[in-house]
Parts: C-alpha cells; sequence; structure tokens
C-alpha cells in the first residue's frame, strides 16, 4: 500500500501516475498564488495569519524584491556559474502579508543583513568572470586567431553593375588574343584599348565603394556580468546592443545595485544608531552629574542639621546643670567683692 501511495495519488476519484516534477511545479505555483498555509485548518490560519511569511520554506529575497536565482533560473550561465537554485517558495501573497507587517521594519534589516554575503559572493564571481575572459581574449589576439575578412561598402546593384562590366572586360581581353593569334594586330590592340577603358570604369566605381579588412571575431568583455561577445562594428549594433537588454546582464546589473542599496542602507542604520548611543550618554552623563549635585546639596544640608542638632544638645546640657550656674555666679560675686576691698 505504501509502495501504491508512492507511485500514484488520487485527483477527482481518477488515479493518476506521479507526474514528479511537474506536481512539484504545480504545488510551487498554487503556493505562490494562495499561500503555504491554503490547506492548513481554519484554527491554524487564525494562529498563523499574518506572520505565514516567516516560515522557513518561503524565499525572503523574494519578500525584499529580488532573488536572483528566481530571476535568471534556466539563463545561459545558470550551470556555468555558482548560482544555483532557489527552491523556496516565490509567493506574491506571502510578499503582501510581509508588506503589511507592522514589524516590516525590523523583518527587512534581518532578511537583507542575511541576502547581502550572497549578493557579494555573486559580485565577485561576476568580477572573477571579467578577469577571467579579458585574459582569454588576450591570448587569442596574441596567438593571432582572429578570422579577418574584407568588408566592401558597395550596394548589391552597384557590385551586380562590377560584375556584368568585369565579363566585358574579360570578353575584350579574350577576343585580342583571338585577333592577334590569326595576325590582325590592329583589331587586337582595339580590343585591348576598350578592355583598359572597362577596368578604368570599374576602378572608379570600387573608389567610390571601398573596401576594408575587419576582424570579425575581435571580442570584448562585458564588465558588469563578465559575458564575452562580439566587438561591436557596423554590421553588429543591434546585436551587440542586444546584449544590454538580456536576462544575464540585467540580473547581474540588478545585482551589483542591491548591493549598493543594501550597504548604503546599513551605513545609515549604522549612522543613525551610533548618534542615539551618543545621546543617550550625554543624557547619562547629565544624570549622573545631576544627581552627584544633588547628593552635595543633601550631604551640606545633613551636616548643618547635624551642627544645629549639637549645638541644641550643648544647650540643654548647660540649662539641666542648675548647681554649676549658681558655682559660676558665686564666683563671680567673691571676684567683685576682692576687687572692691582693693580699691
Amino acid at each position: 500500500t505504501s509502495r501504491f501511495k508512492r507511485l500514484f495519488f488520487c485527483m477527482g476519484g481518477v488515479v493518476w501516475p506521479h507526474l514528479g516534477p511537474a506536481m512539484d511545479d504545480a504545488r510551487k505555483l498554487l503556493d505562490s498564488l494562495m499561500g503555504t498555509t491554503r490547506d492548513a485548518s481554519l484554527d491554524e490560519a487564525k494562529k498563523t495569519k499574518g506572520k505565514n511569511f516567516t516560515a522557513d520554506n518561503v524565499c525572503k529575497h523574494y519578500l525584499l524584491g529580488f532573488c536572483p536565482q528566481y530571476e535568471l533560473a534556466n539563463s545561459k550561465l545558470t550551470t556555468k556559474r555558482n548560482l544555483g537554485e532557489c527552491r523556496k517558495v516565490h509567493s506574491d501573497a506571502m510578499k503582501a502579508e510581509y508588506e503589511a507587517h507592522p514589524d516590516k521594519q525590523k523583518y527587512r534589516t534581518e532578511y537583507e543583513r542575511q541576502f547581502l554575503p550572497f549578493l557579494e559572493s555573486q559580485v565577485r564571481e561576476a568580477d572573477a568572470w571579467v578577469a577571467r575572459e579579458r585574459a582569454n581574449v588576450q591570448k587569442t589576439a596574441a596567438a593571432g586567431a582572429t578570422e579577418k575578412t574584407t568588408i566592401s561598402t558597395m550596394p548589391d546593384s552597384v557590385r551586380d553593375q562590377v560584375a556584368e562590366l568585369t565579363k566585358d572586360m574579360n570578353k575584350m581581353m579574350a577576343s585580342a588574343e583571338e585577333l592577334a593569334e590569326k595576325g590582325d594586330i590592329e583589331g587586337s590592340r582595339f580590343k585591348v584599348e576598350l578592355a583598359d577603358e572597362i577596368k578604368e570604369k570599374i576602378k572608379d566605381i570600387e573608389d567610390k565603394h571601398p573596401s576594408y579588412t575587419v576582424t570579425l571575431k575581435e571580442e570584448w568583455v562585458c564588465d558588469v556580468c563578465g559575458t564575452r561577445t562580439e566587438a561591436v562594428n557596423e554590421h553588429n549594433t543591434a546585436r551587440f546592443k542586444a546584449h544590454f537588454t538580456g536576462k544575464v546582464h540585467l540580473g547581474y546589473e540588478k545585482i551589483r545595485e542591491w548591493v549598493k542599496k543594501i550597504r548604503a542602507r546599513q551605513r545609515d542604520a549604522d549612522v543613525s544608531r551610533s548618534r542615539k548611543e551618543e545621546a543617550d550618554d550625554r543624557r547619562r552623563r547629565r544624570g549622573s552629574r545631576s544627581k552627584e549635585r544633588q547628593g552635595g546639596d543633601r550631604s551640606s544640608t545633613r551636616e548643618a542639621e547635624a551642627d544645629r542638632r549639637r549645638r541644641r544638645s550643648r544647650s540643654r546640657e548647660e540649662r539641666s546643670r542648675p548647681g554649676d550656674r549658681g558655682e559660676r555666679r558665686r564666683s563671680r560675686s567673691r571676684g567683685e567683692d576682692r576687687g572692691r576691698r582693693r580699691g
């Protein structure tokens, strides 16, 4: 039974053979349109509502707005470079949920922090491709392995005219040879003169439409994606321009732009965080100084209060000893009497 289940599945009451990759593609399509929790129960859906995008099988790069592996899938360079394949869900429903989340900024910062190393690795690889392909082009040029050909600027109609004149010239030369063999020297000379006139006419036409030699296989390397292609000339301008609108070039151009954008955002965040930390430090220092001043004031107040208490205590002690006060008064009286007797 288990083997049967692995090989077959039931749809609409009909048993179909397992379609393998086709079914995976269909499942991914449904996930992208309806979300990864489309088959969840109502209770489960309520619990995860608003944060389904945080699931591990959802592509966080796609949520941010750019998954290089997804956009460059099936391109001619996928098998040559270490781009790999993204097997996660690329869901517009999950992206809308992410965009609407109140903590979007927090998630974006986290996802971009994880995304940047991958983008930087792709930039390094593209730069390595540029260096390798340029070296290959230089080796080819040094070996003289490029093919050269003659390119004519003569229109087809004029080229046909030249071909007819060349035929006439050859006929005149052949006739001149026949007449010479027959001994008709004057007739032969006349034919030669006619052939020379045709030859001059052909030369005049060719001078108006010169030919030149070009290297058709001279190659050029793109600084952005590292693609090597035929160098531009007047005959391949459209094909050369098409490179800049191709999937590979646009994909690597976008990778480089995203690296710059994320780095700039992280620098701005670092500056803002540094400024906030400096402001917090200043507030803490001001609070510490204020507490120190308040502590000094309270200490002075406590010392003054203690001094007042000590004075009051001595005063009470003096008042509490009446004998001592009477003795002091008698001593003063005896001193005054002795002073009067001496006088």
